[in-house]
């Protein structure tokens, strides 16, 4: 009986001790993060942080403020968390997703983006992120930028640097048939991004170091001192010629990064989730984040406050997994001890029958 209560005393405590062992680091190498699923933490989360009600308030929030893409992502997340929506509210989101709203927010976003390499909403940072794509912005933002430093004035060297290196990687993704593709993304979506006001000081100072190595700036400012900025096609020539002597060793793997979270995100909300990243790990914490949760990512980050699926298995979450752990434990004990005594009695009433 001793080696009985000795054994479930250590089933019982080994929850607590993987925790313990988890949270100090010593099982690093031996439990992947991604073993523990982070799904059921982040909607026991939800529903402790949010409800239906409070869904409505933030989707006809957002509708007022002219956010309908807010509207949408906090619609999903009512959806994902089966929490019903205020029939008011409902009705508005149906009203503004109909055919004639649609196409006048996206007709007239996209246009808007594509001129000014700006944008707030879907449809307008899509057209800022094309113009960009189609070497368009680049040349308009390299002679704004260009023209300001051979002036002496102010300038973005964020801006400037990551167009010039936005230039080189039109041009390698051209010379290997798509192969700088993803840093020709990630440069679009960073100067959107930075235009927005959603690049941290912390990364826009990590980010600016890099592009200092990639981009020889006064070597830049002798190339356009000697070109006709207000002609395009010379600045696109002159700075294309220049751009072969860009350095991509170190900024392309933030590059590679930011097209990741792209990838999961979509380029808008990448846009978005840029203000939640102070470094390159920052950044792969949202990728996977966002790989689980899609555009919903965002939502659950303001509503939580947390920035990474890890944040979620926090010590007080890996308690109540614990506490979970223990009672399917105990009920299995519970079962074999008392199933065996149930099977023994009725065995040997069996037996008494057969006898007599």
């Amino acid at each position: 009986m001793r080696g009985v209560l000795t054994i479930i005393i250590l089933l019982v405590a080994a929850p607590f001790i993987f925790i313990f062992a988890l949270q100090k680091g010593w099982l690093e190498g031996y439990v992947d993060a991604d073993d523990i699923p982070a799904e059921p933490f982040i909607r026991a989360e939800l529903a402790n942080d949010t409800d239906g009600a409070d869904l409505s308030r933030r989707i006809d929030s957002a509708l007022d403020e002219g956010r309908f893409d807010d509207a949408v992502m906090y619609r999903d997340i009512a959806d994902y968390m089966n929490m019903p929506l205020a029939p008011v509210t409902k009705a508005r989101l149906e009203q503004e997703e109909s055919l004639p709203a649609t196409l006048l927010r996206s007709t007239g976003g996209f246009f808007s983006g594509f001129v000014t390499g700006e944008g707030e909403d879907t449809a307008s940072m899509a057209g800022a992120i094309t113009s960009d794509l189609t070497v368009v912005g680049d040349v308009r933002d390299i002679g704004s930028e260009g023209g300001k430093m051979i002036q002496g004035e102010d300038y973005s060297q964020f801006i400037l640097g990551l167009s010039v290196v936005g230039l080189a990687a039109t041009t390698a993704t051209v010379a290997t048939g798509g192969g700088g593709l993803p840093a020709r993304i990630g440069v679009s979506i960073l100067k959107v991004a930075k235009k927005a006001g959603n690049i941290t000081e912390a990364f826009a100072k990590n980010i600016a170091r890099l592009l200092r190595e990639a981009v020889n700036f006064e070597k830049l400012r002798g190339v356009l001192r000697s070109t006709d900025l207000a002609n395009t096609s010379a600045t696109r020539r002159a700075v294309t010629d220049y751009a072969d002597t860009v350095s991509f060793a170190k900024v392309a793997p933030v590059l590679d990064d930011v097209a990741a979270l792209n990838r999961t995100a979509g380029p808008a909300e990448t846009v978005r989730l840029l203000k939640y990243a102070d470094n390159t790990d920052d950044l792969a914490r949202l990728s996977k984040m966002s790989g689980k949760m899609g555009t919903k990512t965002r939502g659950i980050i303001e509503i939580t406050g947390k920035t990474s699926l890890r944040a979620f298995k926090s010590v007080a979450n890996l308690f109540l997994l614990a506490l979970q752990w223990i009672w399917e434990i105990g009920a299995a004990i519970a079962t074999m001890l008392f199933g065996g005594a149930v099977r023994s009695v009725r065995k040997r009433r069996r037996q008494r029958r057969i006898f007599t």
